[in-house]
């Protein structure tokens, strides 16, 4: 029988790519909560915090691109470790719960834990994430060209689509955060030596 593990893309550096990807994404939700602040006062005219924000949408760009790209390099291991051998197969999840629930009563009194039950609904919500972090990384490409080229400071009828587009770019790097935290609470890539 073949070893798979020396098959999947990037697999023995998965945590590691794990943990950069966290610190990207962190820099982009940094980057973009700051820059939909920075903006939000265009409507009304004051532009004081156009460089700062111009600034931001150079980082936003970049750190979505950033962290698009690990989670890409991360993806194999997810398909098969995570979502194949785990989110998709109910008898794996049932396995590690007999298992847990064994050493938690080898511990004598301690709490088993409880059976999540079908977890395919999971892996679809990160499916959605993906698509959303795709949408994510167009829009704030889209943000930064026009924080070079079209700024509202100059257009100043473009300020309400500045803002929805920066609300957009935020929305979705939250979004995406938040379903990749939870996705990671269940199951997490990354060999177990």
């Amino acid at each position: 029988m073949m070893d798979t593990r020396a098959v999947i893309l990037l697999e023995t550096q998965a945590r590691l790519l794990l943990l950069v990807h966290a610190v990207a994404a962190g820099v982009l939700l940094g980057a973009a909560t700051h820059h939909f602040l920075s903006c939000r006062r265009y409507l009304g005219g004051d532009f004081s915090a156009a460089r700062a924000e111009r600034r931001y949408a150079k980082v936003v760009a970049l750190a979505y691109l950033a962290t698009f790209a690990i989670g890409l390099l991360e993806y194999p291991t997810y398909r098969v470790r995570v979502r194949a051998e785990y989110l998709d197969a109910p008898e794996a999840v049932n396995a590690e719960v007999a298992l847990r629930s064994e050493a938690a009563r080898r511990l004598g009194g301690a709490t088993a834990p409880a059976a999540p039950g079908d977890l395919s609904w999971v892996a679809r919500l990160f499916d959605v994430k993906e698509h959303l972090s795709a949408l994510g990384v167009a829009a704030a490409l889209a943000l930064w060209a026009l924080s070079r080229f079209a700024h509202p400071i100059a257009r100043p009828r473009l300020a309400l689509p500045y803002l929805a587009l920066s609300l957009l770019v935020c929305a979705t790097a939250w979004t995406a955060a938040l379903v990749g935290v939870l996705t990671a609470s269940y199951r997490a890539v990354g060999l177990a030596s």
